[in-house]
């Protein structure tokens, strides 16, 4: 039987989570998607796994083009890299267009608008340029376009699922919107769709196995059937456990990792599943998502339990995280989260004081 406690090692195993070894692209490679609808959570959850990299060697990675942000699923933003972001889009865009169809009537978003947005954007993002968001909907504005309301984001929503743009290089404040396929050339042409189903199984998997197939059912929002058809897909190389979760055979070896850690707020080690019960006793659910109003806040992990939230307050010398437990910690796991604060300052390059409401 695979009980709880060797759920939670290998899950942490799988995910990287402060496991040496890996540069920001390497440790994204591995999770296939990781969610960033937050630009600053999102960086530290690459940092997180890659240790020994600073939030600059991650932005530096986006500025190389080797990771791009975009909504490859679920209508959320995940950073990835591009060819991972094709790869999910020729199995996710179409049904993400369709789920998207009445909020583009309500907003008066049709085939004729789209073209002058796709034409104005092309024209303007031409020769490898980036604009921030802002001077994107001055672009929308001046090819007849009007932003708001949420048009203008519906209209970046819908160039990304034709694979036309994507989030790129950092800028003072977000990311600069490029043309995906100037700004990273595919390095290798499509599979087809069952070996596109497979390789993302397999991805999912990698980054955080175990799971069942309901899980990345939720995490891919594609048809269960569609996880299913991945799975025969991919052979021996996925091995069942029992109670019904999948792990790659090929798997690395749970142990060694440090025993806190502090995880930004939407981690794929709590979002990446649909049963997060391994992680998260449900009694304290409603402390990481207040009010169920879908913000996941910055998780206290010990012993691959979360164990409270925690915010950070930047002070001009230092960052002082404070860290809320569900209930009381023991001196252990203060110094496993002490720990993990140092790590935090060092990918932040400044001190972090530790605080214990």
């Amino acid at each position: 039987m695979t009980t709880p406690v060797r759920i939670r090692g290998m899950r942490l195993a799988a995910q990287g989570i402060a496991v040496p070894g890996a540069r920001p692209a390497e440790a994204v490679g591995r999770m296939t998607a990781v969610q960033g609808q937050d630009l600053g959570q999102v960086l530290w959850a690459i940092g997180v796994r890659a240790p020994g990299s600073t939030r600059a060697d991650v932005r530096a990675a986006f500025d190389r083009g080797e990771l791009v942000r975009s909504w490859p699923m679920r209508g959320t933003l995940h950073a990835l890299r591009p060819d991972d972001l094709r790869l999910l889009l020729s199995l996710t865009a179409e049904r993400t267009l369709r789920s998207l169809a009445r909020r583009a009537s309500d907003l008066g978003v049709d085939a004729a608008l789209l073209g002058r947005a796709r034409d104005g954007i092309v024209a303007a993002l031409s020769g490898g340029r980036a604009l921030v968001r802002d001077d994107l909907f001055d672009v929308l504005r001046s090819v007849g376009v009007d932003p708001t309301g949420g048009r203008g984001y519906h209209v970046l929503l819908h160039l990304a699922q034709e694979g036309l743009v994507a989030w790129g290089p950092t800028a003072r404040v977000g990311q600069g919107l490029v043309l995906l396929d100037e700004w990273a050339p595919a390095v290798a042409p499509l599979p087809d769709r069952d070996e596109a189903l497979g390789r993302v199984l397999l991805g999912y998997l990698r980054g955080r196995g175990p799971a069942t197939e309901s899980d990345a059912a939720a995490w891919t929002k594609l048809p269960l059937g569609d996880v299913r058809r991945g799975r025969a897909v991919a052979g021996s190389a996925v091995e069942d456990l029992g109670d019904g979760l999948l792990a790659l055979a090929d798997r690395p070896t749970p142990g060694g990792i440090p025993t806190g850690h502090l995880l930004p707020g939407f981690d794929e080690y709590l979002l990446g599943y649909a049963d997060r019960s391994a992680q998260l006793d449900p009694r304290h659910a409603d402390r990481v998502v207040p009010g169920g109003n879908g913000m996941f806040l910055p998780m206290a992990v010990v012993r691959g339990r979360v164990v409270g939230t925690w915010n950070r307050t930047e002070r001009s010398r230092d960052v002082r995280v404070t860290v809320t437990p569900f209930e009381p910690l023991d001196a252990a796991a203060v110094r496993a989260l002490d720990a993990a604060a140092g790590r935090l300052g060092a990918f932040l390059a400044t001190p972090v004081v530790l605080d214990v409401a």
